[in-house]
């Protein structure tokens, strides 16, 4: 079934920071992509030009460019993209697979797991996190205090969809591209979830991703111990 289904990632690039950071990650997305034998149904989309020609000199078959005029644009871009895309080549497939770009953890077993689940009762198939409360570890007060929402106490657990891929079906993709909010829309959709048991992690900016280096470097040196 994941062979029939496309997969989107969005690059965005609408300010210097954010391409940066972007470029970056579409490395690690590429070999996840790459590794997965996926590179025909995958699409990058970006409102960039420059980050859609550094996705092909990688090795990304297949690119949407679309150029934003509004913040609101920007934020949609996976949805307005891949629904102007389907409106103007009349591809409309059951569902598609939307990718996070930062999922620098992101294994197949999860990508898997959501297209096992796949069920046409929902709107939409996600991954969500297992978190715990770690406030205690925080310096700053007052981000004590923005996180108590989700943080309250250590010994509770607390679900939260980590946004490293969705499964949406394709016509209810649509059905939220005619309303004001497409979000409020979205959320308000059936939803299922996978648990994904990869770190989470948000990355903000090119230093959250080189922070994880190390960790190839430790696989390559284990791989490297011979017995």
């Amino acid at each position: 079934m994941l062979a029939q289904i496309p997969i989107f990632i969005a690059a965005r690039g609408n300010n210097e920071v954010k391409f940066i950071k972007n470029k970056e990650a579409l490395k690690y997305s590429y070999v996840f992509i790459s590794e997965m034998g996926l590179l025909n149904q995958t699409y990058i989309i970006s409102d960039n030009k420059d980050m859609i020609d550094y996705a092909k000199k990688l090795g990304f078959v297949k690119t949407i460019h679309y150029p934003c005029n509004t913040d609101k644009e920007v934020k949609y871009i996976e949805y307005l993209a891949t629904y102007n895309y389907g409106k103007l080549n009349n591809y409309w497939p059951d569902w598609i697979i939307v990718l996070s770009i930062d999922a620098l953890f992101l294994n197949k077993t999860i990508l898997l797991d959501v297209i096992r689940n796949i069920d046409n009762k929902y709107d939409v198939i996600s991954s969500y996190n297992e978190i715990t409360d770690k406030s205690k570890f925080f310096l700053m007060d007052n981000y004590k205090i923005n996180v108590q929402h989700i943080m309250t106490n250590e010994k509770e657990r607390h679900y939260m969809i980590d946004a490293h891929i969705y499964a949406i079906k394709s016509i209810f993709a649509r059905e939220c591209m005619q309303y004001e909010d497409p979000a409020e829309h979205f959320w308000a959709g059936k939803f299922k979830f996978v648990k994904n048991n990869t770190l989470f992690t948000d990355i903000y900016d090119i230093n959250d991703i080189y922070k994880y280096s190390y960790i190839a470097e430790r696989i390559d040196k284990v791989n490297n111990i011979k017995i």
